[in-house]
This record gives C-alpha cells, sequence and structure tokens, in this order.
C-alpha cells in the first residue's frame, strides 16, 4: 500500500512516546488520526496536518473515529502510585485502603486492557485492520510494590496481544514492552540518580531514548511475517 494512501490512528498522541509515534507516522508521509482524552486540550502543532479524535479512555467507546484505518498503535495508558494489598489508610483502616485498591483496579483495568480492546476489535470489524501495535511495560511479568494495579493490567495486555493475533489475524497484533526512556522524576538531582540506577542494571549502560521505542514500534508494525510476539526495548535491563 502507498504509505500516501495509509491512515495510521495513535492513541495518547497528544504527548510523549504518543506523540513521538504520531511525528514518524506522518514522516512517512502518512495520514494520522491523534487521538487525545479531552477534546478542550490542544496539543503542540505537528509536523504536518492531523486528524483530530477524541475519547476518554475511561468512557465506553461511543463511535469510532470518521475515517477508515489501516494500523492501530495503542500508545496510551494509565499509570498511578498505588498501594500494596491490605495496605491501612489513615481515614478508614484496611476497608477503606481496599475499596481505593479496587477502584484503582478498575480504572487499569479500563484503560490499559479494555479500552485497547474494544478499540481494536470494533475498527477491525468495519473494516479489516493492517495491523495492531501496544505499548506495555518491560514490567509486565514482575512484580513491585505500590503499583499493583498497573503491572496487572501490563500482564493481562500481554494475553490481550496473543488473542488478539489469534482473533483478528490476518491482522497483525504485537506489542513494545518498552524499559525507562523518559525520566519520572522532573528535579535534576533525582533525575540524574534515577538514570544512574537504571544504568547500574542495564546490560547496555545507558537510559532509552524515545527514539529506540518508536524505532521497535514501526519495525512490529511493518513486520509482514511477525504476529502475536512482545518485544522488550530495556537495553537488558533484566538480563543482570
Amino acid at each position: 500500500m502507498n504509505q500516501a494512501h495509509t491512515t495510521t490512528l495513535v492513541t495518547g498522541a497528544s504527548r510523549r512516546i504518543g506523540r513521538a509515534l504520531a511525528q514518524a507516522c506522518l514522516a512517512r508521509g502518512e495520514r494520522v488520526v491523534a487521538h487525545r482524552r479531552i477534546a478542550d486540550a490542544v496539543p503542540e502543532p505537528f509536523a504536518a496536518p492531523v486528524d483530530a479524535w477524541c475519547w476518554d479512555m475511561l468512557q465506553p467507546l461511543d463511535s469510532l473515529p470518521a475515517q477508515d484505518i489501516d494500523h492501530l498503535i495503542l500508545s496510551a495508558s494509565l499509570f498511578e502510585r498505588g498501594h500494596a494489598w491490605n495496605a491501612l489508610s489513615a481515614d478508614g483502616g484496611a476497608a477503606s485502603a481496599s475499596a481505593e485498591e479496587r477502584e484503582r483496579f478498575a480504572r487499569h483495568l479500563q484503560v490499559n486492557l479494555l479500552a485497547p480492546w474494544e478499540l481494536a476489535v470494533r475498527l477491525n470489524a468495519r473494516r479489516p485492520l493492517r495491523s495492531v501495535t501496544m505499548l506495555l511495560d518491560t514490567y509486565l511479568d514482575r512484580s513491585f510494590p505500590g503499583h499493583a494495579a498497573y503491572q496487572v493490567s501490563r500482564a493481562a495486555g500481554a494475553g490481550l496481544v496473543r488473542a488478539l493475533a489469534a482473533e483478528l489475524t490476518p491482522c497483525r497484533v504485537n506489542a513494545v514492552a518498552p524499559g525507562t526512556v523518559l525520566p519520572s522524576v522532573r528535579d535534576p538531582a533525582q533525575r540524574a540518580e534515577q538514570e544512574d540506577a537504571i544504568k547500574a542494571r542495564t546490560l547496555l549502560g545507558r537510559i532509552g531514548a524515545v527514539e529506540d521505542v518508536v524505532d521497535a514500534a514501526m519495525y512490529l508494525r511493518d513486520a509482514a511475517y511477525v504476529t502475536g510476539e512482545i518485544l522488550r526495548v530495556d537495553g537488558g535491563r533484566f538480563k543482570l
């Protein structure tokens, strides 16, 4: 298919990795449908015109983009600091903490699992997709305190990749599982400390770059004989 006649829908396209993915598709001369959560939030201009589509992924999917979609790149996700199971709350004790965690699980599963599933299935039913590429997390099969809801939703996302690959064939469904490519703290000293810690646990001895993730996602999107795969882009972080 001529790239000029290819349309790619990128979720979470307003910022960070999602924006970089949208820019990569534009650089290829493709038409891009750039999803954002809130209609009133206007992102910085892209390198070329895009078609905007708004959907709060915590809400039901009421309608699809008007454009026919060839490739779907799912980069939007929900990440928030949580609590370990049975953590005590200063306000309401264990019962309150359990209720908060239940709500947190519901949000993460909706944004990181159910919304991607529904969007991919409904788009493919309207007109068969050529590919679906998800962004997961290199922690998808490892647990760490305080992020149970996020980690479980990402582990379920790995199962979703394999399930959709079987259900939507011949559409190819794959995922990239990035390590840390963008610092999670703004303070320069804390950021340097965080990056040093990551480098010490990574075989390649450096923190990743957004371009590393974009390159991997575009490879999987275009790989004609690859489906149901999850590609870690973490510099060998868990090989040590």
